[in-house]
């Protein structure tokens, strides 16, 4: 029997002790009425308790309902076969699976959106409380977690700029300065309302290594082109040039004395041209190795011992220059696999790269260092004191023929990076004009015992 039959019967039966009573009081059987009137009292105190019971369960029910504690179970014996109680415990139930249900989805869309590579960032229109933000974010622009997104104002303008500006539902590709790093990132923005507050969803997707890979691609293409037709057309132009060459010789031999004044112009154009021409040569043979296609020998290499090769390779000619020349590590048994030849090829080019930048500067530096990232990433760093890359060639050193030197080729810092890429490693530059630069080759995560890890250090240029 259930409370609500309980309840009711107990109501008809007070109802009916009651008149019992008022009866027998008429018939003057005071004892008999007497105990009628007490029946009748604790019927009714059990009805109005049972009810009132049940109006304390409904409010304890929907206090829980309220707090979201559904901790509390309800007694559903047989005997009782309480409907409330099974309603309140089905209720229960039905917010518990609900809650599982809606902690599963959150707890697999926070861990998507931990794991892909895209940086996503949700904040408050009105006051700037950030919402959320992954680490995709955080790694992709060095930022720590931050709660509101004006803080951004005073330390990187041009990503504050970038979150509060960027149109809703269109595609931009936006470059943003980040740690003295360049990148180029194709961003949405959208908007969402939840709680009656509004809220501006923004995904940011690093595309400079695709960018970089397509403007590499493009130059290998041109590259191919130019050195092709180069070859093909100042060829016979140089061969020409050395057989007429020959040719005035051989008349100036047999003319003597008689030789016309005009010779000595002729044979001076011929000998510029075929100089001139061997140059052009010279210049489209020395441009084929950025088309070659260049395939690395991976074998695993004690990064310190490199640079230490390294070093004692180039610290002769720097010393006479009067260059400081330093080589530190804090993990000197970091091991990564590479092809030894074209890393210290690479080395070898920042080197010269800084030994320009330092050439005017009254007490030259530079430093040569390896260790491994807190996430087991090795790296090499080459860093100076230097004049530093002006912010408008930043994005210009590593096209193949730029250089800001005055004998510069322009294709070792491209050559390098194509060896970078070989390796599926980074190539970080950070860089301050008057201060110096500081360039570091990241390694992919190594299977190795690397055991060890030490953090990336102050790249910041020497000084």
């Amino acid at each position: 029997m259930n409370s609500k039959a309980t309840i009711i019967i107990f109501f008809f039966l007070t109802v009916f002790c009651g008149g019992l009573t008022v009866f027998f009081f008429m018939e003057k059987n005071f004892p008999i009425a007497f105990l009628c009137l007490i029946v009748t009292i604790f019927l009714f105190y059990y009805t109005i308790e049972s009810v009132f019971k049940i109006f304390r369960d409904v409010d304890d029910f929907i206090e829980a309902v309220r707090y979201r504690d559904f901790s509390k179970r309800y007694p559903e014996d047989d005997r009782s076969k309480n409907q409330f109680y099974r309603g309140f415990n089905a209720i229960t139930d039905t917010f518990l699976a609900l809650s599982r249900e809606k902690e599963t989805q959150q707890h697999y869309l926070k861990r998507m959106l931990e794991v892909v590579n895209t940086g996503i960032l949700s904040y408050n229109t009105e006051t700037m409380e950030t919402l959320w933000m992954n680490d995709a974010l955080k790694m992709m622009f060095s930022i720590p977690h931050i709660k509101n997104i004006r803080w951004l104002e005073k330390r990187n303008k041009n990503l504050y700029d970038a979150l509060t500006e960027i149109p809703l539902g269109t595609s931009r590709l936006i470059t943003i300065n980040s740690d003295n790093r360049t990148i180029k990132t194709l961003t949405n923005a959208s908007t969402f309302q939840t709680g009656g507050k509004t809220y501006k969803l923004i995904a940011f997707h690093n595309i400079s290594a695709t960018l970089e890979e397509i403007e590499a691609s493009a130059w290998k293409g041109l590259l191919d082109v130019m050195t092709h037709e180069i070859m093909n057309s100042i060829a016979p132009v140089s061969s020409l040039a050395d057989t007429m060459k020959k040719h005035i010789e051989n008349l100036r031999e047999g003319m003597g004395k008689d030789v016309h004044p005009d010779f000595d112009d002729i044979e001076s154009a011929m000998e510029t041209i075929h100089r001139r021409s061997d140059g052009l040569l010279r210049f489209a043979d020395s441009y084929r190795s950025l088309s070659k296609t260049i395939v690395p020998e991976i074998h695993p290499v004690n990064l310190y011992e490199l640079l230490s090769a390294v070093y004692q390779l180039m610290v002769p000619s720097l010393q006479q220059k009067g260059i400081l020349t330093e080589i530190k590590t804090d993990f000197p048994e970091v091991v990564a696999n590479i092809d030894r030849g074209l890393i210290e090829q690479v080395l070898i080019n920042f080197v010269t790269n800084a030994t320009y930048a330092v050439k005017d500067k009254p007490k030259a530096r530079i430093l040569l260092f390896s260790g491994i990232t807190p996430e087991g990433e090795p790296y090499l760093t080459v860093a100076d004191n230097g004049c530093g890359i002006p912010p408008e060639n930043r994005d210009k050193i590593f096209i193949p023929f730029f250089s800001t030197k005055k004998n510069g080729s322009g294709i070792g810092l491209s050559l390098s990076r194509e060896i970078v890429k070989l390796h599926k490693g980074q190539l970080q530059i950070q860089s301050r004009v008057g201060e110096g630069s500081a360039f570091t080759v990241l390694f992919a995560h190594q299977k190795v015992q690397n055991h060890i890890s030490q953090g990336l250090p102050d790249k910041n240029p020497v000084t």
